[in-house]
């Protein structure tokens, strides 16, 4: 019996998820990188980044700041619009919006509305609204930022949040179970598939993520559960981000960028 049991074992392993043969994306340039933890780059070329709980803001040279001490750990940083910058506070259940000059336009703290909210995740959406899953009632839903109101725009979950990311009219998130979900402004949800485990993911679209394990990078097509992974000089990276067609892996003090076309 264990001669028969190990070769099935294995074929089964094999087909959940498959790996194809590496992909080398065409080496572009390499930067140095300020101190700090690189957040993301705005379609005006200003970079942003996190020092010592200091949002920082860099266009060409000049530098903004903005610094909240109260409120604590910057949990998640949301760039979809420079115009409109949320900041997530998680420990203090509070969102901070920021024009392109980093004033603050809008706090928001969720534990002291009318009916309170615990937000476990939280991004910006579609008209003056934002993306929230709410602990307390484990739904998410949209909150209004004129209005300061939440509604809810699906049941609760069963598992837990993992991973979430979004854009105006789309939130995707993994649960525990590495189950990967999305849903529209209407509530609509939809199984896109299983993934692999991962420290760092991307969604580039509800068919192909961008995933990070260990010290390696994989690209995941869900239609076929196929992992390929994607050859990089580098031997050890902290992060990447992957945009229109760019692939950017930072290191503690570089970034380096390539160009990378998907299947």
């Amino acid at each position: 019996m264990k001669k028969l049991f190990l070769p099935v074992f294995f074929f089964v392993f094999f087909v959940g998820f498959a790996q194809n043969p590496a992909m080398s994306p065409l080496f572009s340039k390499v930067e140095k990188w300020e101190t700090g933890q690189f957040v993301g780059q705005d379609n005006y070329g200003s970079t942003y980044s996190v020092y010592e709980n200091e949002f920082r803001k860099n266009n060409n040279g000049k530098v903004s700041f903005y610094k909240n001490i109260p409120l604590g750990k910057i949990h998640q940083v949301d760039l979809q619009n420079p115009l409109q910058i949320v900041l997530f506070y998680k420990q203090f259940t509070t969102a901070v919006l920021l024009d392109n000059q980093l004033n603050e336009t809008t706090k928001i703290n969720f534990s002291e509305l009318n009916v309170p909210l615990n937000p476990e995740a939280m991004s910006l959406a579609a008209q003056n609204r934002l993306w929230l899953y709410d602990m307390l009632s484990q739904k998410l839903g949209l909150f209004d930022v004129l209005k300061n109101t939440f509604q809810p725009i699906t049941q609760s979950f069963d598992q837990s949040l993992k991973f979430y990311q979004s854009d105006y009219n789309y939130f995707y998130w993994v649960d525990t179970k590495q189950n990967l979900y999305v849903s529209n402004l209407f509530g609509k949800v939809n199984f896109l598939g299983n993934i692999p485990e991962f420290e760092q993911l991307q969604v580039v679209s509800p068919t192909k993520i961008i995933y990070k394990k260990g010290n390696e990078l994989f690209f995941y097509n869900l239609e076929n559960a196929s992992s390929t992974p994607i050859v990089l000089n580098e031997k050890s990276f902290d992060r990447f981000s992957y945009k229109e067609q760019i692939l950017a892996i930072f290191t503690s003090q570089e970034i380096y960028q390539y160009k990378l076309i998907l299947p």
